[in-house]
């Protein structure tokens, strides 16, 4: 009996964990689905890349001006509240005038008692003077009438004095508005006794708070490491969360010297002027203000998540299924066409001349010389980035400059006026690019013309500065020194590229966006069924699209890495997973008799 008790035991155990093991192979081949995510891949498409800076801020008036009495009293008239909209000379507080006013009548009384005074001197001045000609009287009388007279006349001017003080005095009682504006503030009340604000040593009392609010202004503060992209005079707009869906325009007035550390984070006020004719905008609203820092019309973009750097070659290449080794080998290559030698790749050191610096104009200082024979020399020799042009462009600069030679004249004289201290070197780019601009022509294609006439004349090997129209593009190309331009390139480009560094600190009338300097970034391109790595030169970004400088044609797909990283993170993980439970699924026990690995608790081999 019990024999076949556990006889048919053995297929009820058997029939209880055969649904057990159709659960895991059904959970298994699930997550064999969730692991096969699609290849996603985009189009190079030519759109409006808008680069922003945004930081939180409140609304303030321009200028606070704080009303004051030169008279002390009790406020007995105050026809204006907060809020109030005023013009010069209304009345704000009328304090109580009966003891300026008796002081008043006091001194015109005693002014007409000087006058009557000075009346009885006048005549009797008048006969001291005739007797003291006809020797009547004596010499001590008359001096003591000339003495009378000089007292009635000084009597006379202090009584005028006083009259003039005690009405000055009743107009003080009664204070009036400055200027035009609102009443932003009102920290006293009616019967309420103030002090002066002249004869009071606190200073007189606050009566009103006011300000003209037909301009206003946000005072935002931006992270440190944006602020090096807004100067003064940029557009901004200023959302608030009263008008969610109405943007305020204005300008960018001015940025604080100093800054302000708030939580670990240091940020530097900035001063967003706005224009409140139609009064929406109130002290202390809370808004969100957007710099407008550069915006690139009509130009090739591809997604941020298809935009690697290129050190991550060999990490990428694993998610595409390349080989890491190959894949990193093609990027140092295309890189060394490009100029920068092994800049940027795992164990590059970026050529022998490569400073690897980025300028804060419109150029990166990495090494470029020597392009006509492939990039070999990039190491070597030192130079700027500059844009590929075509032989039309070139004439399009050249026809420019001959239809306007004074352009062409202020231009080279710009270097010199710089040499000789008259103007700095941001100076220097800001005239020369508005020149451009008024030109029709692109400022980076005419100095990038200019480097190339001056190559194919042999100007690269001569070691002097560029003589072309434009003295700023000329320092871009060239190098410093005697020798001949050589050891400029092992220093990175001499004086002239650390002369870029100071950025584009334009005054306020010339104040434009700051363009971010291109720099090499890593796509792969769909090639029929594999994918190629490319790299390319990556202009600015926002929020969603990347611009592209070169190295993409419109319409070629590109990889979107999102995916495919997620995807490998989460392999990871579960390998990880597997690894601390013997490879055996999660949260199972048992196993092979006497088996288990590390975690898994196996099996005590029953049955």
């Amino acid at each position: 009996m019990p024999t076949n008790a556990r006889a048919g035991a053995a297929p009820n155990r058997r029939g209880r964990l055969r649904p057990v093991l159709v659960l895991l192979l059904a959970a298994a081949c699930n997550r064999e689905k969730e692991q096969a995510l699609p290849i996603e891949t985009a189009a190079v498409v030519r759109r409006t890349i808008v680069s922003e800076a945004t930081a939180s801020g409140q609304v303030e008036p321009i200028n606070v001006i704080e009303v004051k009495s030169k008279s002390s009293g009790q406020i007995t008239v105050m026809p204006v509240e907060t809020g109030s909209m005023v013009n010069p000379g209304d009345l704000l507080i009328q304090l109580d005038p009966r003891d300026v006013e008796q002081q008043l009548s006091q001194a015109v009384a005693d002014s007409v008692a000087a006058a009557a005074k000075l009346s009885v001197s006048v005549a009797q001045k008048s006969r001291n003077d005739k007797m003291y000609a006809d020797k009547i009287i004596t010499a001590q009388e008359y001096e003591s009438s000339q003495l009378d007279y000089a007292n009635s006349v000084a009597a006379m001017i202090r009584s005028r004095s006083a009259v003039d003080i005690a009405k000055q005095r009743v107009e003080e009682a009664r204070v009036v508005a400055p200027v035009a504006g609102t009443i932003i503030e009102k920290p006293v009340s009616l019967g309420q006794v103030i002090a002066s604000a002249t004869n009071s040593a606190s200073g007189g009392t606050i009566l009103l708070k006011m300000a003209n609010l037909s301009r206003v202004r946000v005072r935002a503060l931006f992270n440190e490491t944006d602020i090096g992209a807004v100067v003064p005079g940029q557009p901004a707009t200023v959302t608030v969360d009263a008008f969610p869906d109405r943007p305020f325009g204005g300008t960018v007035e001015k940025i604080e010297p100093s800054a302000v550390v708030q939580s670990s984070v240091t940020m530097f006020p900035v001063l967003v002027t706005l224009d409140n004719r139609e009064g929406l905008l109130k002290p202390g609203m809370n808004g969100e203000v957007t710099v407008l820092v550069e915006r690139r019309e009509d130009v090739l973009a591809v997604p941020n998540d298809a935009v690697r750097q290129t050190r991550e070659a060999a990490a990428t290449a694993k998610l595409v299924g390349l080989d890491p080794d190959s894949v990193t080998a093609a990027v140092q290559e295309q890189m060394r066409a490009l100029g920068g030698g092994n800049g940027g790749m795992p164990n590059g050191n970026g050529g022998r001349g490569g400073s690897g610096l980025v300028s804060r104009g419109d150029v990166d200082l990495t090494l470029v010389a020597g392009q006509d024979q492939g990039g070999r020399q990039g190491g070597r020799q030192g130079g700027f980035q500059m844009p590929e042009v075509t032989d039309a462009q070139c004439q399009k600069v050249r026809d420019a400059f001959a239809k306007a030679p004074s352009a062409q004249t202020t231009l080279q004289g710009l270097r010199g006026r710089m040499q000789g201290g008259e103007i700095d070197q941001q100076r220097m780019r800001a005239i020369s690019d508005s020149i451009y601009k008024a030109l029709d022509i692109d400022a980076m294609v005419a100095r990038a013309c200019q480097a190339r006439d001056r190559q194919a004349a042999g100007g690269d090997r001569s070691g002097r500065a560029g003589s072309g129209p434009d003295a700023a593009g000329a320092a871009m190309t060239s190098t410093t020194g005697n020798t001949g331009g050589r050891r400029g390139g092992r220093r990175g480009g001499g004086s002239n590229a650390a002369a870029l560094l100071a950025g584009m600190d334009v005054p306020v009338s010339q104040a434009s966006p700051r363009r971010q300097a291109a720099r090499p970034a890593l796509v792969y391109v769909v090639s029929g069924t594999s994918f190629v790595p490319r790299v390319i030169r990556a202009g600015m970004s926002d929020l969603d699209y990347t611009e592209v400088v070169s190295g993409l044609q419109e319409g070629e797909q590109v990889l979107l890495m999102t995916a495919l990283a997620m995807q490998a993170s989460r392999d990871s993980a579960l390998a990880r997973m597997r690894g601390r439970t013997g490879g055996g699924m999660p949260g199972m026990t048992g196993g092979a008799p006497g088996g288990g690995g590390p975690g898994g608790g196996g099996g005590r081999g029953r049955g």
